[in-house]
């Protein structure tokens, strides 16, 4: 019988060794997976802001052609976007009356709708990442001519 040395005894010994390498693999494999979850999460539910709020820019061009007040385009982009299911956190309308930089020359009817919103996660709370707010803008032109032929 040999006589083994101290020093390469844990080398020469192997036996049980694949059981944690397949648990660090498959814990590692799962944070990836979930990982890709929640940023599919986080880019679907910024698509569905974004679609929301050109609507709700729509909606609002068209009640600001009709001389409508802020608030009630206020609260009519808020409605289209809870008609897009989205419930925002905040919308803000402005209009040439409350941002500079939606006045031109000659004056055009512009509406500009921004919203945020609320993305709650699946496997990032195992981090304590809970959520995260997602914001989107569109800007939108009434009619600048009212003809009847």
């Amino acid at each position: 019988m040999t006589k083994r040395s101290p020093i390469l005894l844990p080398f020469l010994s192997q036996r049980g060794q694949a059981l944690p390498l397949i648990a660090l693999g498959m814990i590692v494999l799962l944070a990836f997976i979930g990982l890709t979850v929640d940023v599919g999460i986080l880019f679907i539910a910024s698509g569905h802001l974004r679609r929301a709020v050109d609507s709700a820019a729509l909606s609002a061009a068209a009640q600001f052609r009709e001389g409508r007040s802020l608030t009630e385009l206020t609260t009519s982009a808020t409605e289209f976007i809870a008609l897009n299911g989205v419930t925002p956190l905040t919308v803000t309308v402005d209009t040439c009356d409350t941002d500079a930089t939606l006045c031109t020359n000659p004056r055009r009817k512009l509406v500009h709708v921004t919203a945020t919103a609320q993305v709650d996660f699946v496997f990032l709370p195992v981090i304590n990442v809970y959520n995260t707010v997602v914001s989107a803008n569109s800007t939108s032109e009434a009619a600048s001519v009212d003809v009847a032929l």
